[in-house]
């Protein structure tokens, strides 16, 4: 397997641990002062976006090492982000938001209700994104 498409997978993969953490733990500390699902649910996106952004750059800038620039780092968030973030607002976010609300609205744990929904939105960022990748790199050449 190609080292750029394990690196690739290895940062969205850490992104979505920033992800996993940041959205119960947002979520978590709303419910404390809220009992509305809709604002406890919204609350795991932010958290969700959060976490992500902060282990992804993370992760993208010690996994490419010394001689990577704010320049390459710039043309690769040119890239990926757009893609990123077209594909978490038509699957991912809707995918926490209304898995989480139904968890919740059926008397769920807030922690259980949020972690569910961000396993089935990952999945569906990650297939995704590596179809973006794909055809990023047969159409224009461009590997992230």
């Amino acid at each position: 397997m190609e080292k750029s498409l394990v690196n690739f997978n290895k940062e969205i993969i850490f992104g979505e641990v920033g992800s996993v953490l940041g959205a119960p733990l947002f979520a978590f500390i709303l419910s404390r002062f809220v009992k509305e699902p809709d604002f406890i649910s919204g609350s795991a996106v932010a958290g969700g976006i959060i976490g992500m952004a902060v282990f992804w750059l993370y992760t993208r800038i010690t996994d490419k090492g010394e001689g990577y620039s704010l320049r390459k780092l710039a043309d690769d968030i040119k890239y990926f982000t757009p893609a990123a973030f077209i594909i978490a607002l038509l699957f991912y976010y809707p995918t926490v938001f209304f898995v989480s609300k139904s968890f919740l609205t059926n008397h769920h744990r807030v922690l259980y209700s949020v972690i569910v929904a961000q396993i089935a939105a990952f999945l569906f960022f990650l297939l995704g994104m590596n179809i973006y990748r794909y055809f990023l790199d047969k159409i224009i050449g461009k590997k992230l």
